[in-house]
């Protein structure tokens, strides 16, 4: 069945309801978009009652799926599991910068590997050709601008959205007080553009 679902959406499209073959009393939901046909999403609403794969054999049949559609240099970068699945966030990488705008979902059913979600809506509103700046500051300059007791553990070039722009960052990954934090330093001036506190437990990691 068709139907257009363009209020309320950044990219217009077209809404289908599929019968599927394994699972007749189910139907599964795709959009795709009016212009240049793309599956922006799909959603498989079964669950799954049985764990037969592991996280890291779930991600690479979501690895393998994103490449099988063209999607080329994403990164996984956070997991959830819920109700027999697990949903990952890719983010594509270029030239060692990752690029949070162009942001995948993936979700894999861990009974069978099925992919039972797949939402590329921010990939396709952000994706373009973009001319990666260099920064103006070191990383040695923008760890300096980082709060005393402020552990380190792992440290990047990003591009995060904030509003309706792009802003190139230092990720710093580390711990402060005993927590998790993510924290993104502006790589031209220094600012604290954003920070955001993992939680992570045996279900994945959450963002606040």
């Amino acid at each position: 069945e068709e139907g257009e679902n363009i209020e309320k959406v950044r990219i217009p499209s077209y809404t289908f309801s599929v019968e599927l073959d394994n699972r007749q009393d189910l139907q599964a939901y795709i959009g795709v978009s009016r212009k240049g046909g793309h599956v922006v999403w799909m959603r498989n609403p079964r669950s799954a009652t049985e764990e037969k794969l592991s996280i890291d054999q779930a991600l690479e049949r979501a690895q393998r799926f994103l490449e099988e559609k063209g999607f080329e240099n994403m990164e996984v970068n956070y997991h959830q599991k819920y109700n027999g699945g697990v949903l990952f966030n890719f983010a594509l990488t270029e030239e060692d910068v990752t690029i949070y705008p162009d942001l995948v979902k993936v979700k894999v059913a861990l009974d069978n590997g099925e992919i039972i979600g797949f939402d590329a809506t921010a990939y396709y509103t952000s994706h373009q050709d973009r001319d990666i700046p260099e920064p103006t500051l070191s990383l040695e300059e923008a760890r300096a601008q980082l709060r005393d007791g402020f552990e380190v553990n792992s440290e990047r070039l990003a591009i995060i959205p904030k509003g309706k722009k792009e802003i190139l960052c230092y990720e710093f990954k580390g711990t402060y007080m005993g927590d998790e934090f993510i924290v993104y330093v502006n790589a031209d001036n220094g600012r604290e553009e954003d920070i955001l506190q993992l939680v992570i437990d045996e279900n994945g990691t959450l963002t606040f």
